[in-house]
C-alpha cells in the first residue's frame, strides 16, 4: 500500500469522552471502553437481530461511512465516522502515541471501528519499534518452522496488536509464489500451495487465539508476477485453470479468514481491469461469507487503468461489490477525496446504489458482531 508522509498528530479525547488509561509502552492492555476481544471470533455466531437493530439506527451517511477504511484522521477531536482505521508506514513508530491515538479514536466512534495493520513479518514489519516484534521472521522464514511455532508467532503478533488496540491484521499473504515480487521480498510463504495453506492457517490461528481477525491477500493470487502493483499497473494473462489453483489456497483457508484483500492486479482471464474492480472475483469472495476488502484506492495508477478519475475508481469499486474501501489517505485530508460524502451521494442516487451500500454495511456489521464489537448495542 502507498504510504502517505504525514505528520503523526497526537490526538486528545473529546470533552465528555470516556477516560482512557494508557498502558506502558511495550506491554499492557488499553482500557478505552473497548468490548473485550474474543478468542476465535470467527467461531461465534452472528446475532442477526442485533445487526439489524444497529443497521436500523443508522443514517445513510453512517452506513456509507462503515465502508471506508482510512488512515487516521487529522482532526483529533472530531467524531470518527469511518468503519475502519488502517495504520501504515511510520504511523506505529511511536507506540505510546499510537496506542493513545487508537484509544481516543475508539472513544469518538459510535460504532467501534476495525483497527487494522498489515503485520506480515520480515521486511514488512510495521511494529518493529516494539522489542517483542524485532525478531519477527519473514513469511519465507516462517515456512521453515513447525506449524506450532508459526502459530506461536501469530499469537505473539496478535497479542502485540491487541495491546495497542488493533483488532484486524491485513495478513497473511496467501500468494503461491515460487519467484517474482512476493517471493523476492519474502512476503509469500512458498511456491508450494500445500505449504502456503499449512503455514497460512497456523499463522491465522495464532491471531485468532487472541481475538485478532486475519485477512488473506492478495486475492485471487499474485503468483509469480514480477511487478509491484503499488507503483505500476500489473496485468497477468494467467488462465482461469491456473488461477483456480491459486484461489483454492484461499478457499482451503476459509475457516480462519474474516475476509480477503483483492489485488490491484488485472487478471485478463476475468477482466482488463484490476481485481478490485472485477465483480466476478468479488462475488466469488462473497460465496465464503468473507468481507471483500480493496487494496489501496488512493494510488493514481487505478484511475489511469480505467481512464478515469479517483471518484470513478471509488464508484466502480462499490459497483463491483466490495465491502471495505481502503485508502491510505486520511478521510478529512483537504487534498484528498471526501470518501464518505461521495459514497453517501451514491447511496442516495438510486435504489441499486443504496442496496450496494446496505449489503456491504451489513456484512461489515456481521463481522464486527462476531468480534464482539457490537455487544451491548
Amino acid at each position: 500500500m502507498t504510504v502517505w508522509l504525514l505528520v503523526c498528530l497526537c490526538v486528545a479525547a473529546d470533552a465528555g469522552a470516556s477516560v482512557v488509561a494508557v498502558a506502558p509502552v511495550d506491554g499492557g492492555v488499553v482500557d478505552a471502553g473497548f468490548p473485550p476481544l474474543r478468542p476465535n471470533p470467527l467461531g461465534r455466531p452472528v446475532d442477526e437481530a442485533r445487526v439489524e437493530r444497529v443497521m436500523g439506527s443508522m443514517s445513510v451517511r453512517e452506513r456509507a461511512a462503515q465502508l471506508v477504511m482510512a488512515y487516521p484522521q487529522i482532526n483529533g477531536s472530531a467524531p470518527v465516522e469511518v468503519g475502519g482505521v488502517v495504520f501504515v508506514g511510520a504511523s506505529l513508530r511511536n507506540i505510546a502515541k499510537a496506542r493513545e491515538r487508537i484509544a481516543n479514536s475508539r472513544a469518538r466512534a459510535r460504532v467501534p471501528p476495525f483497527f487494522a495493520v498489515d503485520m506480515e513479518g520480515g521486511p514488512s514489519n510495521r511494529m518493529k519499534s516494539l522489542r517483542s516484534m524485532r525478531a519477527l521472521p519473514s513469511a519465507r522464514e516462517l515456512a521453515e518452522l513447525d506449524d506450532s511455532e508459526v502459530r506461536r508467532w501469530g499469537k505473539r503478533i496478535g497479542q502485540a496488536m491487541v495491546d495497542l488496540g488493533l483488532n484486524m491484521n491485513l495478513a497473511p499473504v496467501l500468494d503461491v509464489s515460487q519467484s517474482g515480487h512476493m517471493a523476492r521480498n519474502e512476503r509469500s510463504f512458498s511456491g508450494d500451495a500445500e505449504v502456503v495453506v499449512q503455514k497460512g492457517t497456523a499463522f491465522s490461528r495464532g491471531l485468532l487465539s487472541v481475538g485478532v481477525v486475519p485477512i488473506g491477500k492478495h486475492y485471487p493470487g499474485y503468483g509469480d508476477i514480477d511487478g509491484d502493483s503499488d507503483h505500476a499497473l500489473v496485468t497477468t494473462d494467467t488462465n482461469r485453470a491456473d488461477l483456480a489453483e491459486q484461489l483454492d489456497v484461499f478457499h482451503r483457508t476459509r475457516e480462519v479468514l474474516g475476509g480477503v484483500m483483492l489485488a490491484n492486479v488485472a487478471y485478463s482471464a476475468y477482466s482488463p481491469r484490476p481485481a478490485i474492480l472485477t465483480p466476478e472475483l468479488v462475488a466469488i469472495a462473497h460465496q465464503h461469507d468473507w468481507l471483500a476488502i480493496t487494496d489501496d484506492l488512493s494510488i493514481q495508477l487505478l484511475a489511469d487503468a480505467i481512464d478515469g478519475t479517483a471518484e470513478d475508481v471509488l464508484s466502480q469499486a462499490l459497483e463491483a461489490g466490495n465491502d471495505v474501501l481502503l485508502t491510505t489517505a486520511p478521510p478529512d485530508w483537504n487534498k484528498g477525496l471526501d470518501y464518505i460524502g461521495l459514497l453517501t451521494r451514491l447511496a442516495q442516487k438510486g435504489e441499486h446504489e443504496q442496496q450496494l451500500v446496505d449489503a456491504a454495511c451489513r456484512r461489515i456489521l456481521r463481522l464486527k458482531d462476531r468480534m464482539g464489537l457490537l455487544d451491548g448495542r
